[in-house]
């Protein structure tokens, strides 16, 4: 019997994006959404697949510095290879809380993570970022006193200018202590195909939430007072912990990442 509190009857992005990793909690309404946007951009199976490929690195780049509270905010379902399981893989008891909007989601998130008494789910919107802090689960967590990963991985391209997106990352940033990382990842315009923008900007118009994709210069801003690891802000499918990898030159759809220290 499914959960009363999950609503099989609308998409959720969360249990979208959960397909397009070839997870299993989804229903068909979010398979039916999922390929409508396939349809206008079929890159964005591939750009799911190489955005996880970053978060799985960049947690285990920062579970082997020591860190051990890690706080992930538009995390979608804490699916398979999410944050709890790759950090507790390098550091047994490494923390997670787990952040999204989507109440639907809450249930099934719930679910996943049942029995770990070192992950939680919090319902919070990124917008008000304090409100995510103060909540119960997250005080229970994440000791501020000790470095946090904070992890804002491909969900600021739905921030619109007017909600000041950089003063959200600031907030978010204050509440951390020296050594605590801020992994990063969005949607950007540097070397978009211009045929797949023009299809993003028409789709665009029907989204219930436009996304904002911003040039590279402006996403480099996110990480502003921080110090950048190496390879620094790259592309994501360069980053890798003191290396750059190799850029993919055929695909048309772009994320820009880092991971940065707070000093």
């Amino acid at each position: 019997m499914t959960d009363r509190r999950i609503d099989t009857t609308r998409p959720s992005p969360a249990r979208m994006y959960d397909y397009m990793l070839g997870g299993k909690n989804h229903f068909a309404v979010d398979v039916e959404a999922a390929q409508r946007v396939l349809e206008v951009a079929p890159e964005s199976r591939l750009l799911t697949v190489v955005n996880r490929q970053f978060l799985e690195r960049a947690t285990r780049y920062a579970a082997g510095l020591g860190i051990r509270q890690f706080l992930d905010i538009g995390s979608g379902l804490p699916t398979q290879q999410n944050v709890h399981q790759v950090a507790q893989a390098e550091l047994p008891n490494a923390r997670t809380v787990y952040v999204d909007n989507d109440p639907s989601v809450l249930a099934l998130a719930e679910a996943l993570i049942v029995n770990d008494p070192d992950t939680g789910y919090v319902e919070g919107d990124l917008m008000t970022p304090l409100e995510i802090v103060d909540h119960p689960t997250t005080q229970r967590l994440i000791d501020f006193s000790q470095p946090v990963a904070v992890v804002l991985l491909a969900v600021l391209h739905f921030v619109p200018p007017g909600n000041d997106p950089y003063g959200i990352v600031r907030d978010l940033m204050e509440q951390v202590p020296s050594g605590s990382l801020l992994v990063l990842s969005h949607a950007t315009t540097d070397r978009i195909n211009p045929e797949v923008w023009k299809r993003i900007q028409e789709n665009n118009k029907n989204l219930a939430v436009p996304l904002n994709f911003r040039p590279g210069d402006d996403i480099a801003k996110f990480f502003d007072g921080l110090d950048l690891v190496a390879p620094g802000f790259t592309f994501i499918e360069q980053w890798a912990p003191g290396e750059t990898l190799p850029l993919d030159t055929t695909h048309p759809l772009k994320l820009r990442c880092g991971v940065a220290m707070k000093p």
